[in-house]
């Protein structure tokens, strides 16, 4: 492989006869692996790719980005030590198996077995081949008959008529825009190759607790308590008023790899091609050919194996039964949570100032408690993956339509 090579990935895409829309994709091991990669980000270090690569032009991933800059723009005196403030900004998990592969979004080096003419494979043998549909699933290529392939792919076989076959090369900038499209778009791989006709996410909002262990769920009786200031008139979120159990909760976030993510939420996370790439692993019955049943668990429900205390300990943010075992900011303070998830320190003077700036009437604010637990927990970190109002989309809309289904219980009573 020429130097010029190195670094390089190549596909076949098959095109509709309309040149318009990708059908699917022809991809070996090496471009497999690159993809299913995506798994293994932290959430956090996929807003860091994409604000170094496009910089002001950054994608907005729901209310990530914010929740990002607030941590990267609190002062480091208000974290427990500068490799707490470092942890949530700078995530480095799993460096070692992203370096395996001959391309990754977090530009770290390839090792030189993987950028050679021989490539072992990270995830996937290196002998296999997959078909990759535009919206991310991931088959092997030609299981069974290859019109049963097409029709597990959703294309009758009169839509290949006419069809054209061309060869893509992928090198840094392609992948990250992959991953930029992925998060962003139901049809990827035509966004790509067809600008401007990619098909916006949508999502439902609804949370699902399918693969959250019930004893988990059991132990689960702590609540966070979280005082947020709404509009009377309206019930609109001004903003909440968080200790730092609820801001350590909200930078873990940032730390989660996005394979995590889909496994808390059963691959139901509202970003359509991400829960169709994490099925593909998850689905028994879909042989990939991933090379053993330890790296398909570790795409699956990505978790750190070293004894860190922050890495170790991370995913266990969502255990309010116990004391966090981590720790990221200081205590001794309140701090502010906007609606977008900026947090930034908390004083009478900062929020009387938001309530000044919006021109509200003090005499139309009301203070509301809310307890915050596993599902308002999990119903926040999904909104949060789409929306740029996540604590109106993940906590106070469920809380006022409880609210509205109990009061017209009670008047029913009557």
């Amino acid at each position: 492989m020429s130097e010029s090579e190195e670094g390089k990935l190549h596909i076949k895409v098959v095109i509709n006869k309309e040149k318009t829309k990708v059908l699917f994709a022809e991809a070996g091991s090496d471009f497999t692996d690159v993809l299913l990669s995506f798994l293994l980000l932290p959430l956090g270090t996929i807003v860091e790719v994409f604000e170094k690569h496009y910089g002001d032009k950054a994608p907005v991933m729901g209310s990530l980005n914010t929740l990002y800059k607030g941590a990267r723009n609190l002062d480091i005196v208000h974290f427990e030590g500068e490799h707490a403030k470092k942890h949530v900004i700078n995530s480095t998990l799993f460096e070692s198996e992203l370096c395996k592969l001959r391309l990754n979004v977090c530009c770290t080096q390839p090792t030189s077995s993987s950028s050679g003419k021989s490539y072992d494979g990270g995830f996937i043998k290196s002998t296999a081949s997959c078909i990759i549909s535009d919206d991310l699933r991931v088959l092997p290529n030609v299981a069974g008959s290859i019109i049963e392939t097409l029709s597990t792919l959703g294309i009758a076989v009169e839509d290949m008529d006419g069809t054209e076959t061309r060869n893509v090369t992928f090198g840094l900038n392609e992948i990250i825009a992959l991953l930029k499209e992925s998060l962003i778009s139901s049809n990827p791989l035509t966004a790509l190759i067809f600008p401007g006709r990619q098909m916006i996410l949508a999502t439902d909002g609804h949370v699902f607790l399918n693969q959250i262990d019930e004893n988990v769920i059991l132990r689960n009786t702590k609540r966070m308590i979280l005082k947020v200031m709404l509009q009377k008139s309206t019930n609109t979120l001004l903003f909440a008023q968080a200790d730092c159990d609820f801001v350590n909760f909200l930078f873990a976030n940032l730390t989660i790899a996005l394979g995590r993510v889909e496994w808390f939420l059963d691959s139901d996370t509202g970003l359509k091609s991400v829960d169709n790439l994490h099925r593909s692993v998850a689905d028994d019955s879909n042989n990939i050919h991933v090379k053993d049943w330890y790296t398909k668990d570790l795409l699956i429900k990505p978790t750190p194996t070293d004894s860190n205390s922050y890495s170790h300990n991370q995913y266990r943010f969502l255990n309010f039964s116990q004391h966090m075992s981590y720790a990221y900011v200081d205590g001794a303070i309140m701090y502010m949570v906007s609606d977008d998830l900026t947090v930034a320190p908390l004083g009478v003077t900062s929020g009387l100032s938001v309530i000044n700036e919006l021109k509200i009437s003090l005499s139309d604010l009301k203070e509301v408690k809310l307890q915050v637990g596993l599902e308002e927990g999990l119903s926040i970190l999904k909104a949060a993956l789409t929306s740029t109002t996540a604590l109106t989309d993940g906590l106070i809309k469920p809380f006022l339509k409880k609210q509205e289904r109990e009061q017209q219980l009670e008047s029913k009573s009557y």
